[in-house]
């Protein structure tokens, strides 16, 4: 079996591969517009071709990822996963204020544009740690980044089970989890994921 060399005082491609792991799950938060649309019905009384625009922004923030990749290639990998958190944080902190209506009478626009911020993150969180580990096992790129985007692909999952029996259905505790919960979890697993010395060789 090949020897995996790494640079001396820095942690192995494996550590990284790990925390990305975790940060995928939690950059599926776009699959979550759903849970809590019923909630932006009900509490601000919009029709369903306003929530419909609404879901266009979601879609809109999910996929736009030409500046995540773009700033991969000028910063560090803490640095694009910063963007995101600040990002996360007020996008869905203002969807929160308006849904628990601890600010009455926010403007539609503010919403709409508040929905293509947050879930544009989780193009910033998926970019940062996809490319990092790309980098760190150049010879199972396909292979790391089939296991990362697999893990995108699961947080739907993930999302509702926690929504249903943790949450217990509440739309303004998801939100809430969105808006403080998911940062938190990308701030811990930011120290994680860096470059390092790539793996010499495939290890199956």
């Amino acid at each position: 079996m090949p020897k995996i060399v790494v640079k001396a005082g820095s942690r192995p491609p494996w550590v990284g591969l790990a925390a990305a792991v975790w940060v995928e799950v939690a950059a599926g938060n776009a699959y979550n517009f759903p849970l809590y649309s019923t909630a932006l019905k009900s509490v601000l009384g919009y029709n369903q071709q306003l929530i419909t625009i609404l879901g266009v922004a979601n879609d809109i923030g999910e996929n736009v990822g030409l500046l995540p990749g773009l700033a991969c290639n000028k910063f560090p990998p803490w640095f694009v996963l910063s963007v995101g958190v600040v990002m996360c944080f007020l996008g869905y902190g203002v969807i929160w204020l308006a849904v628990t209506e601890t600010v009455v009478g926010l403007p539609y626009w503010l919403l709409w544009l508040a929905l293509v911020v947050a879930t544009n993150s989780n193009a910033w969180f998926g970019t940062a740690v996809l490319v990092t580990n790309m980098r760190n096992f150049p010879l199972s790129r396909g292979t790391v980044s089939g296991v990362l985007k697999g893990y995108v692909g699961i947080s739907a999952a993930v999302y509702t089970v926690v929504y249903n029996l943790i949450l217990k259905g509440s739309a303004t505790k998801l939100l809430l989890l969105l808006t403080i919960g998911v940062p938190i979890l990308c701030l811990a697993m930011m120290y994680l994921i860096r470059p390092c010395t790539p793996a010499s060789g495939e290890d199956t």
